[in-house]
């Protein structure tokens, strides 16, 4: 085994070339703790591997390397002679010349370590079939085929698609698609919501926002307006990770937003005859195309990566607008004990919070409330209702709670009603009837519960979600006052004596 090792592949020169350029630069530094991880150098290379550990171990609690703080720490951790000592740190930095290579570099190194970690299994399927009674082929090759697969998909990770790029993917498929049967003054990033602009003024440089909401109620829907509008009508640079949903997909529901053309129509080419909905979908693909909005759809995105990959499109875009996290229960942390959720939500929600302030940026993360709140007359969230970590209210500057009034035609399983849940019902249809007199039949009002915001005022936004075009609007003046009256009956009617 120790023969076959020594022959497996590697470049060495890569690896110095690597971390010489991390111990010089911090920007190096923090793409290389994105993009590496200790077993990515050659096994044989004890030294590298000490001296990487040695910078990530800083990197983490945040202190700058350079050679001196990496000797006192390999010192600390008994490993200099194993690194190679001074003399080899000093060897590894005077031996970069240039920046220009790193990403070709750390690209080779990873390479490298996927098509050993490839060869390694294939050799211990090979052991398993000679010496190990296989019993079921079948089984044998499954599990084989899944080892070799996951391995290969290892280092697979993608990078921002910008907007013209995917728009120039989806207006090809739109092609082919066959036809089938008062205080308002904005200081930050606008919001695109009236009302919302008034009580947070935009989202700020350094906040950390906190979207949160049941499943269905339109959380994502909302952070992709909220990106949206930022892009368009905030004419800002934006940053989406969307975990949970490829690229193509989360730009459909922004064509649908911005050509009017139903959602579903997009999915299967119903009706796109009908109403020019052909031309306003290429006009829509057009109109996305200019904006600087970068998608990365990476699934699991490690949190080291999600963090580089931030500092890059800052560097490449140091007007950036606003980045969104959707969401932040799907970022992998690499936390050894995956049974502690709440130690994995708080590590993600904390450095969210310190990149959004170190890049003075406003960072929007996505997140789930617990079924608690499904439990609760009328279903209102609340703060406590956060899931898994109380790290991230406290690490948010804004918490924002969407919250859909449910309204119930008939009685609960027979049981009779009380006369508060009468009145809150009625309330709810009323305001539906304005929602949908305004926005048409699948508008539903959806409100947006402000919990905490640190710098500016709490309070109930009302906004007319169409699900449709999966798109929100701020109701009419009009409206919102119709809305509003009516919020008050039922606040008055529930503290009544």
């Amino acid at each position: 085994m120790a023969e076959m090792i020594k022959s497996l592949p590697h470049n060495t020169e890569a690896e110095k070339a690597v971390l010489g350029a991390m111990i010089r630069s911090a920007s190096k530094l923090s793409d290389g703790m994105g993009a590496l991880v200790e077993e990515d150098f050659f096994e044989e290379n004890k030294n590298h591997r000490a001296i990487f550990s040695a910078m990530a171990r800083l990197y983490k609690r945040s202190v700058p390397v350079d050679t001196q703080t990496l000797v006192d720490e390999l010192i600390n951790s008994k490993e200099l002679e194993v690194s190679g000592g001074v003399q080899y740190l000093i060897e590894l930095v005077d031996s970069v010349v240039t920046f220009a290579n790193f990403n070709h570099y750390v690209r080779i190194i990873q390479d490298q370590a996927v098509l050993c970690r490839f060869l390694k299994s294939i050799a211990r399927i090979e052991n398993d079939y000679h010496k190990k009674d296989i019993g079921n082929v079948s089984d044998f090759l499954a599990q084989s085929e899944k080892e070799l697969r996951e391995i290969a998909e290892l280092r697979k990770v993608g990078d921002f698609m910008d907007a013209k790029k995917v728009s120039s993917i989806l207006s090809q498929e739109f092609e082919q698609l066959k036809e089938a049967t008062t205080d308002d003054t904005v200081t930050g990033t606008p919001t695109g919501f009236r009302k919302l602009n008034q009580l947070t003024h935009g989202f700020q440089k350094g906040e950390f926002i906190v979207l949160a909401a049941r499943p269905g109620v339109g959380k994502t829907a909302l952070a992709l307006n909220l990106a949206y509008n930022a892009a368009s009508r905030g004419n800002r640079p934006v940053g989406y990770f969307s975990l949970e949903m490829p690229a193509t997909t989360l730009f459909k529901r922004l064509v649908s937003n911005e050509s009017h053309v139903r959602f579903d129509s997009l999915l299967t080419g119903y009706n796109l005859s009908k109403n020019n909905a052909r031309l306003k979908i290429m006009q829509a693909c057009e109109s996305l195309s200019k904006m600087k909005f970068y998608v990365d759809d990476t699934s699991g995105i490690q949190l080291l990566d999600l963090v580089a990959k931030v500092r890059t499109l800052y560097n490449r875009e140091p007007d950036l607008g606003l980045v969104v996290v959707d969401y932040i229960g799907l970022v992998n942390t690499n936390l050894r004990n995956k049974a502690d959720r709440h130690l994995e939500v708080q590590l993600v929600s904390q450095t969210l919070k310190k990149l959004a302030l170190e890049l003075k940026i406003p960072i929007i993360g996505v997140a789930q409330l617990n079924r608690k709140v499904e439990d609760r007359p009328g279903g209102e969230p609340q703060l406590s209702d956060l899931r898994e970590s109380g790290s991230i209210e406290q690490d948010a500057d804004i918490v924002m709670l969407l919250h859909e009034p449910k309204i119930v035609q008939d009685e609960d399983q027979g049981k009779k009603k009380s006369i508060f849940d009468e009145s809150a019902q009625k309330v709810d249809a009323m305001q539906d009837k304005v929602a949908k007199k305004e926005g048409g039949p699948s508008t539903t009002i959806v409100n947006v519960i402000i919990a905490k915001n640190r710098s500016g005022k709490q309070g109930k936004v009302p906004l007319l979600f169409s699900k449709d075009y999966c798109r929100f609007d701020s109701p009419s003046t009009e409206s919102e006052n119709e809305i509003a009256a009516l919020e008050s009956e039922r606040v008055s009617y529930f503290n009544r004596d």
